[in-house]
């Protein structure tokens, strides 16, 4: 399975490469924003194989994010907390609108104008098997604090009936 995942991947980057190509021939990459996101992929580890998990491990969360401005030649890699609440604030912000007062995103780095907070929580929520129409009574919910992230689970059977389990990782040394 991993070597298949793995080729699609491959094929993917060459996908990718190809629109790139037919933007630049076509010349507007000097004056084309291009932002790729995706969703998280597949999670092979901790016994876990496939796309759809209530686990909020790191793979799981981790979403690819590709912004390329006008005129960009080289990388930035960019390794602060961020969300995808953050993609709108930023998307105004680099085509010069106000910000919607309505979101709670915050203008991405390198654009935003000050250094981003290395403290600011991030969340995450699974609850695919809960009705929306009721309140959360099984689901896995992560907050993602600096360096620390908690992961709460309640309402799985597996756990038991009334079971909740937390985790608490250090993301440097975990």
């Amino acid at each position: 399975q991993r070597n298949a995942y793995d080729e699609y991947i491959l094929y993917l980057d060459r996908e990718f490469k190809r629109l790139f190509d037919y933007l630049d021939d076509a010349g507007v990459l000097s004056n084309t924003w291009v932002v790729f996101t995706s969703d998280h992929g597949e999670l092979f580890e901790r016994g876990i194989r496939g796309h759809i998990s209530p686990m909020l491990y790191q793979p799981v969360v981790q979403v690819p994010l590709l912004i390329f401005e006008p005129g960009r030649t080289s990388r930035l890699d960019v390794h602060a907390p961020t969300s995808a609440i953050d993609v709108l604030p930023t998307l105004l912000h680099v085509s010069g609108e106000r910000p919607a007062d309505w979101t709670e995103g915050r203008i991405l780095p390198p654009f935003a104008p000050e250094e981003p907070n290395p403290e600011r929580n991030v969340f995450a929520l699974h609850a695919k098997t809960n009705d929306p129409e009721k309140a959360l009574t099984h689901a896995t919910a992560m907050l993602v604090r600096g360096r620390y992230k908690l992961i709460h689970f309640f309402g799985y059977e597996e756990l038991g009936a009334g079971v909740e389990r937390a985790e608490l990782y250090d993301l440097q040394n975990d």
